[in-house]
Protein backbone atom coordinates (compact mmCIF):
# COMPACT_ATOMS: atom_id res chain seq x y z
CA UNK A 1 0.00 0.00 0.00
CA UNK A 2 1.46 3.84 -1.25
CA UNK A 3 -0.06 6.90 -0.97
CA UNK A 4 0.77 8.53 -4.08
CA UNK A 5 2.38 12.37 -3.69
CA UNK A 6 -0.29 14.63 -4.88
CA UNK A 7 -2.71 12.98 -3.23
CA UNK A 8 -1.22 13.21 0.43
CA UNK A 9 -0.40 16.85 -0.65
CA UNK A 10 -4.16 17.61 -0.50
CA UNK A 11 -4.93 15.92 2.43
CA UNK A 12 -2.70 18.59 3.87
CA UNK A 13 -4.02 21.31 2.51
CA UNK A 14 -7.40 20.22 3.14
CA UNK A 15 -6.44 19.82 6.77
CA UNK A 16 -4.13 23.03 7.05
CA UNK A 17 -7.09 25.05 5.14
CA UNK A 18 -9.56 24.18 7.73
CA UNK A 19 -7.24 25.09 10.89
CA UNK A 20 -6.37 28.45 9.38
CA UNK A 21 -10.21 29.24 9.08
CA UNK A 22 -11.24 27.91 12.20
CA UNK A 23 -8.49 30.56 13.36
CA UNK A 24 -9.46 33.62 11.26
CA UNK A 25 -13.16 32.97 12.25
CA UNK A 26 -12.21 32.84 15.51
CA UNK A 27 -10.70 36.51 15.82
CA UNK A 28 -13.84 37.59 13.73
CA UNK A 29 -16.09 36.23 16.04
CA UNK A 30 -14.00 38.55 18.83
CA UNK A 31 -13.73 41.60 17.40
CA UNK A 32 -13.34 43.62 20.80
CA UNK A 33 -10.09 41.13 21.13
CA UNK A 34 -8.29 43.11 18.57
CA UNK A 35 -9.43 46.36 18.94
CA UNK A 36 -7.58 49.24 20.15
CA UNK A 37 -9.35 49.28 24.41
CA UNK A 38 -7.51 45.43 24.09
CA UNK A 39 -4.27 43.71 25.04
CA UNK A 40 -3.90 43.84 21.45
CA UNK A 41 -4.02 47.15 20.50
CA UNK A 42 -2.04 47.83 17.37
CA UNK A 43 -1.39 51.47 18.35
CA UNK A 44 0.51 49.95 22.02
CA UNK A 45 2.37 47.09 20.21
CA UNK A 46 3.64 48.64 17.57
CA UNK A 47 5.74 50.90 19.20
CA UNK A 48 7.91 47.84 20.12
CA UNK A 49 9.66 48.68 16.79
CA UNK A 50 10.49 51.97 15.55
CA UNK A 51 10.31 50.43 11.84
CA UNK A 52 6.22 49.33 12.58
CA UNK A 53 5.22 52.96 13.56
CA UNK A 54 7.28 54.89 11.78
CA UNK A 55 8.41 55.58 7.75
CA UNK A 56 6.54 54.21 4.46
CA UNK A 57 6.88 50.28 6.15
CA UNK A 58 4.72 51.68 9.44
CA UNK A 59 2.23 53.02 7.08
CA UNK A 60 2.05 50.09 4.89
CA UNK A 61 1.72 47.65 8.20
CA UNK A 62 -0.66 50.63 9.60
CA UNK A 63 -3.09 49.90 6.48
CA UNK A 64 -3.25 46.04 7.14
CA UNK A 65 -2.81 45.98 11.00
CA UNK A 66 -4.76 48.68 12.64
CA UNK A 67 -8.34 48.04 13.83
CA UNK A 68 -10.95 47.54 12.03
CA UNK A 69 -8.36 46.97 9.12
CA UNK A 70 -6.92 43.39 10.61
CA UNK A 71 -10.18 42.28 10.53
CA UNK A 72 -10.44 42.81 6.53
CA UNK A 73 -6.98 40.93 6.59
CA UNK A 74 -8.67 37.76 8.77
CA UNK A 75 -11.61 37.85 6.62
CA UNK A 76 -9.12 37.42 3.30
CA UNK A 77 -7.83 34.86 5.34
CA UNK A 78 -10.65 33.21 6.06
CA UNK A 79 -12.40 33.23 2.36
CA UNK A 80 -8.32 32.12 0.51
CA UNK A 81 -8.28 28.84 3.19
CA UNK A 82 -11.97 28.01 2.93
CA UNK A 83 -11.59 28.29 -1.13
CA UNK A 84 -8.19 26.36 -0.97
CA UNK A 85 -10.85 23.75 1.69
CA UNK A 86 -13.36 23.45 -1.06
CA UNK A 87 -11.98 22.57 -4.36
CA UNK A 88 -8.66 21.01 -6.16
CA UNK A 89 -7.08 23.46 -7.62
CA UNK A 90 -3.97 24.10 -10.08
CA UNK A 91 -2.21 26.95 -11.78
CA UNK A 92 -1.99 30.77 -11.23
CA UNK A 93 -4.84 30.75 -8.98
CA UNK A 94 -3.65 27.76 -6.32
CA UNK A 95 -0.46 29.95 -6.22
CA UNK A 96 -2.15 33.53 -5.91
CA UNK A 97 -4.41 31.67 -2.51
CA UNK A 98 -1.46 30.25 -1.27
CA UNK A 99 0.36 33.32 -0.97
CA UNK A 100 -2.91 34.93 0.80
CA UNK A 101 -2.65 32.56 2.83
CA UNK A 102 0.85 32.72 4.01
CA UNK A 103 1.24 36.60 3.85
CA UNK A 104 -2.49 37.40 5.84
CA UNK A 105 -1.08 34.54 7.94
CA UNK A 106 2.44 36.50 8.73
CA UNK A 107 0.66 40.00 9.15
CA UNK A 108 -0.57 38.77 12.02
CA UNK A 109 2.01 37.21 13.27
CA UNK A 110 4.03 40.62 12.91
CA UNK A 111 1.25 42.82 14.92
CA UNK A 112 2.40 40.79 18.20
CA UNK A 113 -0.16 38.78 20.53
CA UNK A 114 -1.89 37.62 17.34
CA UNK A 115 -0.59 34.67 15.67
CA UNK A 116 2.35 33.56 17.73
CA UNK A 117 0.77 30.39 18.77
CA UNK A 118 2.57 26.84 18.09
CA UNK A 119 -0.25 26.22 15.81
CA UNK A 120 0.15 29.30 14.19
CA UNK A 121 3.61 28.56 13.35
CA UNK A 122 2.92 24.92 11.89
CA UNK A 123 0.49 26.47 9.75
CA UNK A 124 2.96 28.76 8.37
CA UNK A 125 5.44 26.32 7.88
CA UNK A 126 3.55 24.01 6.34
CA UNK A 127 1.65 26.48 3.87
CA UNK A 128 5.08 27.99 2.63
CA UNK A 129 6.19 24.41 1.72
CA UNK A 130 2.50 23.80 0.13
CA UNK A 131 3.32 27.33 -1.66
CA UNK A 132 6.72 26.04 -2.93
CA UNK A 133 5.66 23.37 -4.55
CA UNK A 134 2.55 24.83 -6.18
CA UNK A 135 5.28 27.19 -7.94
CA UNK A 136 6.93 24.58 -9.14
CA UNK A 137 4.65 21.44 -9.01
CA UNK A 138 7.60 18.56 -10.01
CA UNK A 139 7.37 15.46 -8.55
CA UNK A 140 10.42 15.91 -6.76
CA UNK A 141 9.54 18.96 -5.25
CA UNK A 142 6.25 17.40 -4.59
CA UNK A 143 8.22 14.41 -2.79
CA UNK A 144 10.81 17.02 -0.59
CA UNK A 145 7.73 18.98 0.44
CA UNK A 146 6.16 15.80 1.83
CA UNK A 147 9.07 14.82 3.24
CA UNK A 148 9.95 18.15 4.84
CA UNK A 149 6.81 18.67 6.19
CA UNK A 150 6.71 14.95 7.49
CA UNK A 151 10.18 15.86 9.49
CA UNK A 152 9.43 19.30 10.75
CA UNK A 153 6.39 17.66 12.34
CA UNK A 154 8.45 14.73 14.16
CA UNK A 155 10.53 17.49 15.17
CA UNK A 156 8.12 19.73 16.72
CA UNK A 157 6.72 16.92 18.79
CA UNK A 158 10.53 15.60 19.60
CA UNK A 159 11.50 18.87 20.82
CA UNK A 160 8.68 19.64 23.06
CA UNK A 161 8.92 16.04 24.49
CA UNK A 162 12.94 16.21 25.12
CA UNK A 163 11.84 19.70 26.79
CA UNK A 164 9.55 18.03 29.15
CA UNK A 165 12.04 15.26 30.02
CA UNK A 166 14.26 17.32 31.41
CA UNK A 167 11.66 19.32 33.13
CA UNK A 168 11.06 18.69 37.25
CA UNK A 169 7.08 20.46 36.89
CA UNK A 170 6.40 17.45 33.85
CA UNK A 171 8.34 14.75 35.87
CA UNK A 172 6.41 14.95 38.76
CA UNK A 173 2.76 16.24 37.01
CA UNK A 174 2.71 19.48 38.88
CA UNK A 175 3.36 21.34 35.08
CA UNK A 176 -0.02 19.49 33.72
CA UNK A 177 -1.65 20.89 37.26
CA UNK A 178 -0.61 24.20 36.77
CA UNK A 179 -1.05 24.72 33.06
CA UNK A 180 -4.80 23.65 33.34
CA UNK A 181 -5.19 25.54 35.97
CA UNK A 182 -4.03 28.83 34.24
CA UNK A 183 -7.82 31.19 33.69
CA UNK A 184 -6.35 31.42 29.83
CA UNK A 185 -5.19 27.55 28.40
CA UNK A 186 -7.10 25.96 30.99
CA UNK A 187 -10.08 23.77 32.81
CA UNK A 188 -9.67 24.72 37.07
CA UNK A 189 -12.02 21.81 37.61
CA UNK A 190 -9.79 19.35 35.86
CA UNK A 191 -6.87 21.19 37.40
CA UNK A 192 -8.34 20.70 40.96
CA UNK A 193 -8.93 16.55 40.75
CA UNK A 194 -5.57 16.29 39.38
CA UNK A 195 -4.00 18.12 42.13
CA UNK A 196 -6.15 15.86 44.64
CA UNK A 197 -5.22 12.90 42.72
CA UNK A 198 -0.62 13.77 42.31
CA UNK A 199 -0.13 9.78 40.94
CA UNK A 200 -2.93 10.28 38.23
CA UNK A 201 -1.43 13.44 37.33
CA UNK A 202 2.72 12.27 37.24
CA UNK A 203 1.06 9.56 34.91
CA UNK A 204 -0.91 11.37 32.80
CA UNK A 205 2.83 13.73 32.45
CA UNK A 206 4.10 10.95 31.88
CA UNK A 207 2.39 9.73 29.23
CA UNK A 208 2.09 13.36 27.50
CA UNK A 209 6.07 13.14 27.63
CA UNK A 210 6.67 9.52 26.33
CA UNK A 211 4.32 10.38 23.09
CA UNK A 212 5.82 13.56 21.96
CA UNK A 213 9.53 12.29 22.70
CA UNK A 214 8.70 8.87 20.90
CA UNK A 215 6.46 10.28 17.92
CA UNK A 216 9.51 10.48 15.67
CA UNK A 217 9.81 6.56 15.66
CA UNK A 218 6.42 6.95 13.36
CA UNK A 219 9.10 7.13 10.47
CA UNK A 220 10.98 3.91 11.59
CA UNK A 221 8.43 2.08 12.53
CA UNK A 222 6.50 -0.72 10.91
CA UNK A 223 3.81 0.34 8.51
CA UNK A 224 1.13 -1.35 10.58
CA UNK A 225 2.13 0.96 13.50
CA UNK A 226 0.96 3.91 11.78
CA UNK A 227 -2.25 3.79 13.17
CA UNK A 228 -1.72 3.62 16.64
CA UNK A 229 0.75 6.86 16.15
CA UNK A 230 -2.14 8.62 14.20
CA UNK A 231 -4.93 7.78 16.52
CA UNK A 232 -2.77 8.77 19.62
CA UNK A 233 -1.99 12.00 18.34
CA UNK A 234 -5.50 13.05 17.21
CA UNK A 235 -6.46 12.02 20.79
CA UNK A 236 -3.67 14.17 22.68
CA UNK A 237 -4.65 17.25 20.36
CA UNK A 238 -8.46 16.83 20.95
CA UNK A 239 -8.09 16.73 24.32
CA UNK A 240 -5.87 19.69 24.12
CA UNK A 241 -8.62 21.21 22.33
CA UNK A 242 -10.73 20.42 25.13
CA UNK A 243 -9.50 21.05 28.53
CA UNK A 244 -7.50 23.99 26.90
CA UNK A 245 -9.14 25.45 23.86
CA UNK A 246 -6.29 25.08 21.20
CA UNK A 247 -8.67 24.07 18.44
CA UNK A 248 -6.12 25.09 15.68
CA UNK A 249 -4.04 22.66 16.81
CA UNK A 250 -6.14 19.64 15.82
CA UNK A 251 -5.75 20.70 12.29
CA UNK A 252 -2.20 22.26 12.31
CA UNK A 253 -1.26 19.26 13.60
CA UNK A 254 -3.02 16.37 12.08
CA UNK A 255 -2.32 18.24 8.56
CA UNK A 256 1.14 16.74 8.86
CA UNK A 257 -0.20 13.55 9.35
CA UNK A 258 -0.92 12.94 5.50
CA UNK A 259 3.03 13.87 4.38
CA UNK A 260 4.19 11.17 7.79
CA UNK A 261 1.95 8.35 5.88
CA UNK A 262 3.64 9.05 2.86
CA UNK A 263 6.91 8.95 4.20
CA UNK A 264 5.53 5.89 6.03
CA UNK A 265 3.98 3.89 2.86
CA UNK A 266 6.45 4.95 0.35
Amino acid sequence: MSLAPGTALRWVEVLASAGVLVSSLEYLARPRALDDTSLASWPVLRLRHRSRSTGVTGAVLNLALAFPAVLVTYAVRAAAAAALAATTLHGPLHVVLLGLVVASTCLPALRGGCGCEGSDQVLMIVFCTLLLVAVHPSPTAMRLGLWFIALHACLAYCVSGIYKVTSRVWQDGTGLVGVLGTRSLGTPSVAAWLAAHPATARRLSNGVVLFETLFPLALAAPATWLPYFVFAGIGFHLCCAVLMGLNCFVWAFTATYPAIAYVVLR
